[in-house]
């Protein structure tokens, strides 16, 4: 077997792996820690992050995940090459807010075992999409509620796949809104 082949071979094992026993991880982890998923043996952390501390009605703000992926590590881009899985988010929230499409920072080249091309994420990256509001004001202020479900896949030598469900919450205000400690993570691409 080449090891182009055996590199493919272990990517579809680890993508076998049952679905239940790393939700169950997962859930344990969010437990433990609230707003990240950190099941054992995984190595990439993923946090709900926001660019304004509110949005105004009919207002617009950037919304992300921020993976922190640990050394050696690379998570995939949406065009992941000759081998690996997408990263995907999906966003749910109130039927007055949309989700603008997933904006990608340039990905890094990898070369995975086997001499297989893979393009990706190392280290810290962020996607995100603009949230806009089309809140009208009946109260001074309204709590919004922002879901994520995100799905990767972490490769190294071996392939491990993760998933989080995170949660946010906006609040809708009238003032003009304020940047929030991470803001500066929303600069790689401009709407």
């Amino acid at each position: 077997m080449t090891r182009r082949a055996f590199s493919l071979l272990a990517v579809v094992v680890a993508m076998m792996i049952p679905r239940a026993a790393w939700a169950a991880g997962e859930r344990a982890a969010s437990e433990r820690s609230a707003g990240f998923a950190i099941p054992e043996g995984q190595p990439v952390r993923a946090e709900l992050v926001a660019e304004h501390a509110s949005v105004q009605p009919d207002g617009r703000t950037r919304i992300g995940v921020h993976f922190e992926i640990e050394d050696g590590w690379h998570i995939y881009a949406n065009n992941p090459g000759d081998a690996g899985l997408p990263t995907t988010i999906r966003w749910t929230g109130p039927s007055w807010v949309s989700f603008g499409p997933l904006q990608w920072p340039p990905p890094e080249q990898f070369l995975d075992p086997g001499d297989i091309k893979t393009f990706g994420y190392s280290g810290t990256t962020v996607l995100y999409s603009t949230l806009q509001s089309r809140a009208k004001m009946h109260r001074s202020q309204i709590a919004l509620s922002i879901r994520a479900h995100v799905e990767w896949l972490a490769c190294k030598e071996l392939c491990i796949p993760g998933s989080a469900d995170l949660g946010l919450t906006l609040q809708v205000r009238a003032e003009p809104p304020t940047f929030t400690p991470h803001a500066e993570l929303f600069d790689h691409v401009d709407d």
